[in-house]
């Protein structure tokens, strides 16, 4: 009888124990994120991405170690006539934590070239009706400049979306 209280007894610590053992990573943790490779809106690689800094709990104890790998998702619009511009827009999808669960994050960037609305309409247009009719109306197929996001570029502020226990 003694025998099977104690064996409860030392069960339920060893539960306890194993709450103890986890680590909250809590929804809105902020973390840094680095661009390791060129972004442009012209371009269809894949770039890379890394955590900044590592992100540690109230404790001190490492959750997300600096250099691990983050997904990214790439949303790209080339430049096209009448002078519109490129743009690109990289954000940040998950990372993982030190015990290898995913974690999602919620952050992005974009940039956008300049754009050359001006140039190519009025020269588009003004030339068109003065000097060279017929020939004007090319100008207007003048594209806007290519976006680019440079390598080493810092997302500062990346969000943890959910709430996690990292063992």
């Amino acid at each position: 009888m003694i025998k099977k209280y104690v064996i409860v007894a030392l069960s339920a610590l060893m539960t306890n124990l194993t709450v103890f053992a986890s680590t909250p990573l809590e929804r809105g943790t902020t973390l840094s994120v680095r661009i390791t490779s060129q972004v442009t809106s012209k371009n269809e690689g894949s770039p890379s991405a890394i955590v900044e800094n590592d992100v540690k709990s109230k404790d001190g104890r490492v959750l997300i170690k600096r250099g691990t790998p983050v997904q990214l998702q790439i949303d790209r619009q080339k430049a096209r006539g009448v002078g519109k511009p490129g743009s690109v827009t990289v954000k940040c999808v998950s990372t993982n934590a030190v015990d290898g669960q995913s974690i999602l994050l919620e952050g992005s960037v974009s940039g956008e070239g300049n754009d050359k609305k001006g140039l190519s309409i009025g020269l588009g247009v003004g030339l068109g009706l003065t000097f060279l009719p017929g020939v004007g109306f090319a100008f207007l197929a003048i594209k806007g400049e290519q976006a680019v996001i440079e390598k080493n570029t810092i997302i500062p502020t990346v969000f943890v979306m959910n709430d996690y226990s990292v063992e």
